[in-house]
């Protein structure tokens, strides 16, 4: 989830010997950073990001210390450039991922020496991010080339600003390769039951989550202790027919003895296997379980250099993510119904992740589990996922990309092809941390959220509404009851 724990920084990155001459450094007080290599990959999307270029004096990009977003302000007419190391020669398309927030067409090229792209974007109605495809290709020789995008308008001059998140180089044929890859994949996920259920909760048990009273309990402790039974009890009552509840957050922790994570880091794991006890009680009542995952957080350090989290070199790092979700989805199966992966575009997306092998990992032992990878309000990180987290989304028509009989899939924008969700907060936050505290009340009366779920229900958008849940499992009663009746007046 994004928080409000963001820093502003310089749009610029410290880079490994060679290169690192040929670019500015600021590093990010008092924090590791990732390091990219800037080489060009041959066979997958290589993304370059804007915070990690050089960029027109004194812009600054939206960083801390594990995500890296946009830089805003880019001045239409500006340039940013990257120092770059092609390891094969070749064709490489390009796309660009802006925000096109100015109502004007404009003209977008990246160049590499005498070898150009260019095209032009239009404006639609609405402000939009989008990912740009260029027309053509940029034909680059093996070695070190520097890459200089430009946005600017098509006609004359303006000084209107935009925000700018990267550029991505792929190999034309391996664009059209992983594209098969990715449709041939969501086409075996069994989003059908995911429309149908018409809402559901999500819930964030972590580390952090206290009790109503008193001190907290360790995490595997809690874990043991976590009453199934009461919360099972009150999702059903809240009428939600899947439960997408949360395993790593702040911390990284899971809630059920993982040997791939205790390889790892040992101590994060529970011996109960609450994932499997609350898939099998939920399951009793016709309810399915999602589980939320992060790969890795900025409160947990011994988890970041453990798990190999800020190497410059990301197959330590890839490979122990593939091995805790692969396992987790062997271990569960078809009890497991789907990921909500945070910090798709903020996080996994900077370090140009391997995204067939993340999504064919999570899908280990269920090829209809669904998988999404979060990316907030920006464009998605990747073709392999099934359906849009939709963070924050009150918007069920998802900027008006999502219409009466796309049956719930988006029609366009930069979240085509993906299953509309959205996930909402009930109540005061994402999750309850605050000792000796009652859950807050919900933001919605029954009768305004009932008008939510028929809003969404009539594009066959699915909202799972977060719940703060206390450390023993339960949940609000209130919260449950407004739930409870906001449902039934739907059904009306």
């Amino acid at each position: 989830m994004i928080t409000s724990d963001f820093a502003l920084v310089a749009g610029t990155a410290l880079l490994l010997a060679p290169l690192a001459a040929l670019h500015a450094a600021e590093p990010l007080p008092n924090s590791t950073r990732f390091v990219p290599d800037f080489k060009i990959k041959p066979d997958d999307y290589t993304a370059l990001m804007a915070a990690d270029g050089k960029n027109p004096g004194g812009l600054r990009a939206w960083i801390n210390d594990h995500r890296r977003m946009q830089v805003k302000n880019w001045p239409l007419g500006g340039q940013t450039t990257w120092e770059v190391e092609v390891v094969e020669p070749g064709d490489y398309a390009v796309n660009v991922l802006f925000n096109h927030s100015v109502k004007m067409p404009l003209k977008v090229a990246v160049t590499a020496g005498e070898a150009r792209c260019e095209g032009v974007s239009e404006r639609i109605a609405h402000h939009d991010w989008r990912r740009f495809p260029l027309p053509g290709a940029l034909r680059l020789a093996k070695g070190r080339h520097t890459l200089a995008l430009t946005i600017a308008p098509v006609e004359g001059a303006s000084n209107e600003k935009l925000e700018l998140l990267s550029i991505e180089l792929v190999r034309p044929e391996v664009k059209e390769r992983l594209r098969r890859a990715a449709l041939a994949m969501r086409a075996q996920a069994d989003t059908n039951w995911f429309r149908d259920a018409h809402f559901g909760l999500m819930c964030h048990w972590t580390s952090q989550t206290v009790p109503r009273n008193g001190p907290p309990k360790p995490y595997a402790d809690a874990a043991r202790d976590f009453d199934v039974a009461k919360f099972t009890e009150q999702v059903a009552q809240t009428g939600a027919r899947f439960v997408c509840i949360c395993t790593s957050h702040a911390h990284m922790y899971f809630p059920a003895p993982l040997k791939s994570l205790d390889r790892i880091l040992p101590g994060r794991t529970a011996q109960r296997d609450l994932v499997g006890d609350l898939a099998d009680a939920l399951d009793r009542h016709g309810i399915r379980l999602m589980l939320y995952y992060h790969l890795g957080s900025n409160d947990d350090r011994p988890w970041q250099e453990a798990s190999g989290f800020w190497k410059t070199d990301t197959s330590e790092f890839w490979k122990n993510w593939t091995a805790v979700i692969g396992e987790a989805g062997e271990r569960y199966g078809e009890k497991l119904a789907g990921w909500w992966f945070d910090d798709g575009t903020a996080n996994y997306y900077y370090r140009s992740a391997p995204w067939q092998r993340l999504a064919t990992a999570a899908k280990t032992g269920n090829p209809k589990r669904l998988v999404c990878f979060n990316p907030w309000v920006l464009p998605t990180a990747t073709e392999f996922q099934d359906y849009l987290a939709g963070e924050g989304n009150n918007d069920p028509s998802v900027q008006g990309w999502l219409k009466p009989g796309d049956h719930g899939r988006i029609s366009g924008g930069a979240y085509a092809g993906l299953q509309a969700s959205a996930a909402l907060v009930m109540e005061r936050d994402w999750l309850h941390t605050k000792r000796d505290t009652e859950i807050g009340p919900p933001r919605q009366t029954a009768a305004q959220l009932a008008d939510l779920l028929r809003r969404f229900a009539a594009l066959e958008n699915v909202p799972m509404l977060n719940c703060e849940i206390y450390q023993d499992g339960t949940l609000s009663p209130t919260t449950v009851q407004t739930i409870h009746a906001a449902g039934n007046a739907t059904r009306k």
